[in-house]
């Protein structure tokens, strides 16, 4: 039978917290950061009320606001509404019950001389987004001498923001 001896055991516990010690090691690694802006443009619905027509010409003004990311190029276009027989050139407001109507405009200049539409590059407006809100004016007219009903006359125009 061996003898144990307890300067051996002391010899082998020493060398054992020595070598934990003496092994400790690091290394190192990144972390990749990144992040994602996509263009993005929204656009709020406006109003224009021309109030009470009486055979003399009206003229009304309205914003259009668009909100786009920083440095991203849009176009607005507007169709020709919901009243029928209406085009870009000449929309109708027309009665609920679409018996009546009156001609109108809507223009990119306060002049009333170039007409606003759907066609891209000539008849639409263009921008470029600064992150913020913009707002782009609508120029309505309504022409005088028109011979109109009593009655309320409303249209819808779309918005289209392409961008």
């Amino acid at each position: 039978m061996m003898k144990k001896s307890p300067a051996l055991f002391l010899a082998v516990g020493l060398l054992a917290g020595l070598s934990v010690n003496a092994v400790a090691v690091s290394t190192t690694g990144k972390l990749d950061i990144s992040a994602i802006v996509p263009a993005q443009c929204v656009v709020q619905s406006a109003a224009l009320p021309f109030g009470v027509y009486a055979s003399s010409a009206l003229q009304q003004n309205a914003q259009i606001g668009v909100a786009c990311s920083a440095g991203t190029s849009y176009t607005i276009s507007l169709d020709a509404g919901t009243g029928a027989g209406g085009n870009v050139a000449t929309r109708k407001l027309t009665t609920a019950d679409g018996a009546n109507s009156l001609n109108y405009g809507l223009y990119q200049d306060a002049a009333r001389t170039r007409a606003w539409g759907n066609s891209s590059g000539s008849d639409t407006v263009a921008g470029v987004g600064n992150g913020s809100a913009q707002n782009v004016p609508v120029y309505g007219y309504i022409p005088a001498g028109q011979t109109a009903r009593a009655g309320s006359y409303s249209d819808v125009v779309a918005i289209t923001l392409s961008y």
